[in-house]
């Protein structure tokens, strides 16, 4: 009743028909902003009693025309039922759930709210009216009822629905670039605007109105950076009030200026505010759109897409919302799931990761890291959690996959947590993933706990290897590749005789430059998986070499050449040696591939089919390092073996006849008993050579016969060959 009553007069001029009315009628709006947000007809049908009772005050008090007064519970009936009608043609009203203002409302809002509703009450108004007026003045009333409707309508319904339907936001300042902009903004129109009038002379209504108008495009930015800073309740406030500045200086002008307002001037105006209002909601409908899309991004952003689990980020967004974040951070490894993968598909991968952390899920928060990897957090803080428990909990966990029952393996690290900031969280997050790895490494069955002066040592470590790894990789694929020919002697033959039998090494790194030994990167591009990429490497190049010098070659040694383990199973790698060995510069007979003990035991059938197909090939094989694995002697009698490298650890302590001597005797026993032919390697002296001729060892490989020299040697010929040989022994 009060918005009814609120005066807002104006004149119009119509007809010749000059008739004083309110230019606005909140009241309207707020009864279409009823019938729109509330599904519950009880609030609507209340604001009608009251708008009625407020009319029928002002009729008594203005003395109505008895017609009128007669026809006003019938208006009120049909304009209750056209308002309903009217907010359905919009889709209003909408369960709670779905209550939010879209761009397409706004387009419906345009044409149903500020045009068709409107005019619904002033066709009705007009109907009304003839009973106790002319024609003429009927008409005039009818307009200003047009007008009065569609203002109540602009400034009060889309702002009152956003602030109804929109959820709370945090206020934002002026802070940024948006802030400063709008600021500014609205210093300047301040200025423009008292420079543009004197309030002290006549006419300065109309001046002040000429002027707002004037700075339209001015009050257009101010809204617009107010948008971007402002919740968009403060927005809708914001804009209800200069549009109602707007119409208040509109309407107290005609008084002032003795003049009526034409028809023209109020559809301007009526147009203008209503650009205005509908490119703020549009703007405040795509800021609130563009912050929800955001908030999904930053959840989505917080949980593993495949399996739905937080990750890193969620882990980092939920201590920096914790009161009271937990003091420890542990760090969880599933041992083998590649096989569980590589057994019964991603998919159990995937249900395993789920179940795990749902099994955990009373006691500690999972944060899903990688592939069998998770960050655990406490799930009350008040009390210390039992990470001995929380590791049995895994190890005793069942999971069911295509009718088996299988047990994990976990590992455990813990760390202490000192803070929520993202860098003591990483630091943390890496001290217990650095434990959980030295418990994996050492087969622990306990939570190991990180010790500060252990984590600076593996740390540097790790970030060592890593270097060393990437560094050998730069050089590998940079051909930056030196082979080195490391002579091998038959037992007891004159050190001046032709070497006929070599290993191939290999060095990475520039000439100019310090090269990589073996030793320190291989290891590393194992544990990558690219030692595949190393062999292929080495083979590529030492036929690369000898086609180059083939016409400086006379007659080549044997030539030994070392494969590591997963050279042994990759099909790849097979086929691409088959075919480097097919179109190789010598004959396959001078080649000697070079494989563990270890590797071809846990890789039988692999070993297997590629041994047999050098062997068809007419290349030799030679079994490295043996006697340090866990021998197999029925695997070892079915792979045909030419040559057994006995390992030198046992080599080196023959000389004082002690267990070692009788092991390397048992070794020359196999070798003869599998009708291979033996090396010693790491033959340092005179009197480990004796021990080895004693032995009956065929060959001998170490210090004493000669150290790995550049591959160039052997472009020398054979006397010169011999002479080096015999330089570097006796060197």
């Amino acid at each position: 009743m009060a918005l009814q009553q609120w005066p807002v007069s104006y004149q119009l001029d119509l007809f010749g028909v000059h008739a004083a009315a309110s230019l606005v009628h909140l009241h309207t709006g707020l009864l279409l902003a009823l019938a729109m947000a509330c599904p519950d007809r009880i609030y609507l049908r209340s604001a009608f009693v009251f708008s009625g009772a407020g009319w029928l005050w002002r009729a008594w008090t203005f003395d109505y025309g008895p017609a009128s007064l007669l026809a006003a519970p019938f208006f009120l009936f049909v304009m209750y039922g056209w308002t309903v009608w009217c907010a359905g043609l919009m889709g209003w009203p909408r369960p709670v759930s779905q209550q939010s203002v879209g761009r397409g409302d706004v387009a419906r809002f345009a044409l149903f709210g500020l045009l068709l509703y409107p005019l619904g009450w002033a066709c009705a108004g007009y109907l009304v009216s003839q009973a106790d007026l002319d024609t003429y003045a009927a008409l005039n009333d009818g307009v200003q009822t047009l007008f009065a409707k569609h203002f109540g309508v602009s400034v009060v319904t889309l702002p009152l629905l956003v602030l109804m339907t929109e959820r709370a936001q945090d206020l934002r300042r002026f802070r940024d670039f948006y802030g400063v902009v709008s600021a500014v903004l609205l210093v300047g129109l301040c200025i423009n605007l008292l420079a543009t009038f004197d309030l002290d002379r006549a006419g300065a209504s109309k001046d002040l109105l000429a002027a707002i108008l004037d700075q339209r495009f001015a009050l257009v930015a101010i809204l617009t950076g107010c948008v971007l800073q402002f919740r968009s309740r403060v927005v809708m406030a914001i804009l209800m009030s200069t549009q109602l500045l707007l119409l208040f200086s509109l309407a107290q002008s005609t008084p002032r200026m003795g003049e009526a307002i034409g028809v023209l001037g109020l559809v301007k105006v009526a147009f203008e505010l209503c650009v205005l209002q509908l490119l703020m909601v549009v703007l405040v409908v795509m800021k609130r759109d563009r912050d929800r899309l955001l908030d999904h991004l930053r959840e989505e952003s917080q949980h593993e897409a495949i399996t739905g689990l937080r990750n890193l980020n969620g882990l980092c967004a939920e201590l920096g919302s914790a009161t009271s974040p937990p003091t420890e951070i542990a760090y969880l490894t599933l041992a083998n799931l590649d096989r569980l993968a590589g057994g019964f598909g991603l998919r159990a991968q995937e249900s395993l990761m789920q179940g795990v952390t749902q099994h955990l899920s009373d006691c500690v928060d999972s944060y899903h890291m990688g592939t069998g990897q998770f960050a655990l957090l406490a799930r009350n803080c008040t009390a210390p959690v039992q990470w001995d428990v929380v590791l049995q909990r895994v190890e005793r966990y069942d999971f069911h996959c295509a009718g088996e029952n299988l047990r994990l393996t976990p590992y455990l690290g813990v760390a202490a947590l000192k803070g929520t900031l993202p860098e003591q969280i990483d630091a943390a997050l890496d001290a217990a993933s650095t434990a959980a790895q030295d418990a994996t490494l050492r087969g622990e069955t306990h939570p190991v706990f990180a010790r500060p002066a252990l984590l600076v040592d593996t740390s540097s470590a790790n970030r060592d290897a890593m270097a060393v790894a990437s560094l050998a990789l730069a050089h590998l694929r940079a051909r930056e590749i030196h082979l080195f020919f490391h002579p091998i002697r038959r037992i007891g033959e004159a050190q001046d005789q032709p070497i006929c039998y070599g290993e191939i090494l290999c060095r990475l790194g520039r000439a100019d430059g310090k090269l990589l030994m073996p030793g320190t990167f291989i290891h590393e591009l194992e544990a990558r998986g690219r030692s595949v990429e190393l062999d292929l490497a080495v083979i590529d190049y030492l036929f690369g070499w000898l086609r180059a010098h083939s016409s400086d070659l006379e007659e080549l040694p044997r030539l030994g050449i070392n494969l590591t383990g997963r050279s042994i199973i990759s099909d790849s790698f097979r086929e691409t040696l088959l075919g480097l060995i097919d179109a190789a510069p010598l004959a396959p007979a001078s080649l000697s591939f070079e494989v563990t003990e270890t590797e071809v035991i846990e890789r039988f059938s692999d070993a297997r089919r590629l041994i047999g197909d050098l062997r068809d090939r007419g290349c030799h094989i030679a079994l490295d390092d043996f006697g340090v694995g866990t021998q197999s002697f029925e695997r070892l009698r079915e792979l045909p073996f030419d040559i057994v490298k006995i390992d030198g650890s046992f080599v080196r302590g023959v000389a004082t006849r002690s267990r070692d001597y009788e092991l390397v005797r048992a070794s020359v026993a196999v070798a003869r008993a599998y009708g291979a032919q033996t090396v010693a390697e790491y033959v340092e002296n005179g009197e480990i050579a004796k021990c080895m001729q004693e032995l009956a060892v065929d060959w001998g490989q170490g210090d004493y016969f000669g150290t790995p020299m550049p591959i160039d040697v052997l472009l020398k010929t054979k006397g010169e060959f011999a002479s080096a040989s015999s330089a570097a022994h006796r060197t």
